[in-house]
């Protein structure tokens, strides 16, 4: 029994080492029934189609335009942006200088401000008198030579009568003309207005005419501050008859 178990397991050992060398080397066949990818149409149908074609809209497509947008055509364009903005051959504009004036082609300011310390001889059938005041005016220029002017000036003297201090108020408006220039500014005016005197006398208004016709010349000290010098010949009508009367002023003026 034993020799036969024997016999039959050598017979089966022989009968599978002669199968093993009929079978041709390799690696082992796919037992899929199914056919391989590549072989199939699926294989040929694009995963990205262009827009002018009547299929789906994919992302790829859309971020196509953007990718070509940003990103050049070549590596000598890449390189030739930078390059261009940045040559320094070229030299960058200078900036533009800021401009002082105001209006018009002058290189000034359309309003001034005067003040100054005023001397004035006032004389009259009544009273005579002289003392120091103020000189105030604002001055708007319409164009480079013509401007428009108002004016006040007080002006402060002794007593008279029974002591009694003489004061006076001169207010007027006019034109003004100057000759502007950037150191000197030489000029002329004409003023129009009332005056108002004190102390006030029998029979009579304290309240009158005044004209003042002169000029002066102003010396630029800063862009914004100049010095005026100022000779004013001043008429005014007062106790029913009329005044000449004289005036200078020394002074600052304020340009804006």
């Amino acid at each position: 029994m034993k020799r036969l178990l024997i016999s039959a397991l050598f017979l089966s050992v022989g009968v599978s080492a002669v199968q093993a060398q009929e079978s041709p080397a390799g690696p082992p066949q796919s037992t899929n029934a199914a056919a391989a990818f590549n072989t199939t149409s699926g294989a040929r149908v694009p995963l990205i189609r262009p827009l002018s074609q009547a299929s789906p809209l994919l992302i790829s497509d859309a971020l196509t335009p953007v990718l070509e947008a940003r990103v050049p055509d070549t590596v000598e364009t890449a390189l030739a942006l930078p390059m261009a903005t940045a040559d320094p051959a070229v030299p960058e504009p200078a900036p533009e200088p800021r401009p002082r004036f105001i209006y018009s082609d002058r290189d000034d300011y359309r309003w001034q401000l005067g003040m100054a310390v005023s001397f004035e001889r006032f004389r009259s059938s009544i009273y005579s008198a002289s003392g120091f005041g103020t000189n105030s005016s604002l001055s708007y220029f319409l164009n480079d030579w013509l401007g428009a002017e108002g004016n006040v000036n007080t002006f402060f003297a002794g007593t008279v009568f029974n002591g009694e201090r003489v004061k006076l108020v001169n207010y007027g408006v006019g034109p003004k003309i100057a000759l502007r220039r950037n150191r000197w500014e030489p000029w002329i005016h004409t003023l129009f207005g009332g005056t108002h005197a004190i102390p006030q006398t029998a029979g009579h208004s304290q309240n009158g005419i005044s004209m003042q016709f002169g000029g002066g010349a102003d010396y630029r000290l800063l862009p914004r501050l100049s010095a005026r010098l100022e000779l004013d010949y001043v008429r005014t009508r007062l106790f029913d008859q009329w005044q000449n009367n004289g005036q200078a002023a020394l002074g600052i003026v304020f340009h804006f």
